[in-house]
């Protein structure tokens, strides 16, 4: 019985992100971001780094009744505590000419606060009577100002150790973590990445005003075997070089890749080539080592080498290749 494809979901983020894929732990993500946007509860967005924590934040506020608001995203992980405290509540008292924090720029829309276990006590204590309270004081200010604002956090931290080590107030913790989203790494959504890779060319020929057209079936290969220790955020960047560096009008091929990853293969699997052979010489390795590679698959093999199924038999036969 033939398996039945299934299209990639894809839920799109302002400023061009997206969450996308068919895999299931991304349909679970999917499922959740949906669910969580009609609402107005505080979320946790856990993952590491890159792995679209601020996409998924951005999503639930952009499909959700607070979507014509402001997104205000603020990076927890500053060098100086003080400063983020200011950051995010201003200074001094309610002054029409004043610069305000990022929490009333938010007000009527949502706050995004990344990398929060890294907010000191301060900011902490300040979190917690907003949340409660729905109000907060300037720092160095005494009156109380009122907001509507929504808070999703993210974190790359397991918040269980921080909490233990009284880094970080266990009751702010359940009140930000009234609902929790696990963003999966990419190394556990391999099969997501030819739709991500599709997503993000898209995206950069808009950006760019290139007319890049795809990628070969041997990039699409070498991208899904890559660890990706940057998670989705590495993979957009990397399709954007890519993008920004070839010439349009035909697909990306290997030898646009990133040195790191033309030189990420196995051992095992690049191909001996040496200056003075010949082209048939070379060409015979090449076509020798792709078939290993894909155990023998001709279809398959075809296909990576950009050629017809017919021509490559013919070479199988003129190589003695059987």
């Amino acid at each position: 019985m033939k398996r039945r494809r299934v299209p990639p979901q894809a839920i799109p983020a302002p400023g061009g992100e997206a969450l996308i894929g068919r895999s299931r732990v991304i349909d679970r993500v999917l499922e959740q971001v949906r669910h969580l946007a009609s609402t107005h509860a505080a979320v946790l967005i856990e993952g590491e780094a890159g792995t679209g924590k601020g996409a998924a934040a951005r999503a639930i506020h952009g499909h959700g009744p607070r979507r014509d608001g402001p997104f205000v995203s603020i990076d927890c992980a500053s060098p100086e505590p003080a400063t983020l405290e200011r950051d995010l509540f201003g200074v001094g008292e309610p002054d029409p000419g004043a610069c305000l924090g990022a929490v009333e720029r938010a007000d009527g829309g949502t706050l995004y606060l990344d990398d929060i276990a890294a907010a000191s006590q301060a900011v902490q204590i300040r979190l917690l009577r907003l949340l409660q309270d729905r109000a907060f004081e300037r720092v160095g200010g005494r009156t109380a100002i009122r907001v509507d604002v929504r808070l999703i956090a993210g974190t790359a931290r397991d918040m269980g150790g921080p909490v233990r080590e009284g880094r970080f107030r266990e009751d702010l913790l359940r009140r930000l973590a009234v609902a929790r989203i696990a963003m999966p790494p990419l190394r556990e959504r391999r099969g997501d990445i030819p739709a991500m890779v599709g997503w993000f060319l898209r995206e950069a020929n808009r950006r760019h005003r290139r007319r890049v057209m795809s990628v070969t079936p041997g990039v699409l290969e070498r991208l899904q075997q890559h660890a990706w220790p940057g998670n989705v955020r590495e993979l957009q960047e990397t399709i954007e070089r890519m993008v920004i560096s070839a010439p349009g009008g035909r697909p990306l091929d290997l030898a646009d890749l990133p040195a790191p990853l033309r030189a990420g293969a196995d051992p095992k699997e690049r191909v001996g080539i040496a200056p003075g052979m010949t082209v048939k010489e070379v060409e015979r390795a090449l076509i020798a080592a792709t078939l290993a590679h894909v155990g023998h698959d001709k279809p398959r093999a075809a296909a990576m080498l950009g050629i017809g199924l017919r021509t490559l038999y013919r070479k199988i036969e003129e190589y003695r290749l059987r």
